[in-house]
């Protein structure tokens, strides 16, 4: 009997080894999709401007890349383990002959409260989403000791009427574009606050650490599974010191980790998701001709956004 089970164990370990190996495959096949499909416009885009062509090229890397992304990360479904591998493990492709390269890289972006959260909406339908948003924002303008606390939260909560002015007219596309959806929108009321106010550790405070800069909506959650440790300190009370030596970024659970360090808390499931949501930052790189070039964007669920071209570096 104890033989048989050593066995089944043995053909177990066999078995797990044999997924993530399989894993790692997919990955590296779909993404090398994407070169094969931008490669087949390559010598046609070559053609033209160097600069324009540049641009050409980035578009359809990005086209490209968030197709492969829907197909891997289906909304919905539970990706864990492959979100475990791109976190780790930034892609690097090349093209010899054409000298074309590229690198994508991607990051968790849920990591901390939709600061549009703070725009109290009947469509969230839960009142502790904005409560959590102005808690949280409340004690980092404290921790940093911000001089202008009421002023700052103005301004932020300013943008929101700002945008529900513009809107009269009540256009659909218009109205999915409201809140603070992404970092440099954000950035733009810091630099204000800090030109109005003359308060430099405004520009000190490390903003992403604690609030996340998306588009939502009303099924929007917080990635439970990718949580900072300084979102966690401030969102359960917890000195960050704590946090620090027993939370494990995409490993750990918000469940076991309050019950582990005897933090009596509930975990709202509607806010925090239990599994390791498929909605991530990706940075992308590519050698064209002379130059290196660089663009950026945001993948949720099945959707893409707030993609940013940087131009050559």
């Amino acid at each position: 009997m104890t033989q048989i089970l050593l066995e089944l164990s043995f053909i177990m370990d066999k078995r797990k080894d044999g997924i993530a190996l399989f894993i790692t495959l997919m990955v590296i096949a779909s993404i090398m999709s994407i070169i094969a499909v931008s490669f087949s416009y390559l010598e046609k885009v070559q053609k033209d401007a160097g600069a324009t062509s540049a641009i050409i090229q980035g578009d359809l890397l990005y086209k490209n890349t968030t197709t492969v992304l829907k197909r891997f990360f289906p909304a919905g479904k539970d990706n864990s383990e492959k979100l475990k591998l791109i976190y780790t493990m930034p892609l690097m492709l090349s093209e010899p002959t054409s000298g074309f390269s590229l690198n994508l890289s991607c990051k968790p972006l849920i990591t901390g409260v939709p600061i549009s959260w703070l725009e109290k909406k009947p469509a969230w339908n839960q009142i502790e989403k904005t409560n959590l948003a102005k808690d949280v924002l409340a004690k980092v303008m404290e921790l940093y000791e911000i001089e202008e606390a009421n002023s700052l939260e103005e301004l932020i909560m300013k943008e929101f009427s700002n945008q529900s002015n513009q809107n009269n007219d009540y256009q659909p596309r218009v109205l999915t574009q409201k809140g603070i959806n992404s970092r440099h929108q954000f950035d733009r009321i810091i630099m204000n606050y800090r030109l109005l106010y003359d308060d430099p550790k405004v520009l000190l405070v490390p903003w992403e650490r604690y609030f996340a800069f998306v588009q939502v909506d009303k099924g929007t959650n917080i990635d439970g599974v990718y949580l900072t440790p300084e979102f966690i300190s401030v969102a359960f009370d917890t000195p960050v010191e704590i946090v620090q030596d027993s939370w494990i970024v995409g490993e750990s659970t918000l469940v076991s980790f309050l019950k582990e360090n005897a933090i009596i808390a509930p975990v709202n499931k509607m806010i925090y998701s239990k599994k390791a949501l498929s909605a991530m930052h990706c940075e992308q790189t590519y050698a064209y001709r002379d130059g290196q070039y660089k663009f950026n964007f945001d993948y949720i669920e099945g959707r893409s956004g707030n993609f940013e071209f940087n131009g050559k570096e």
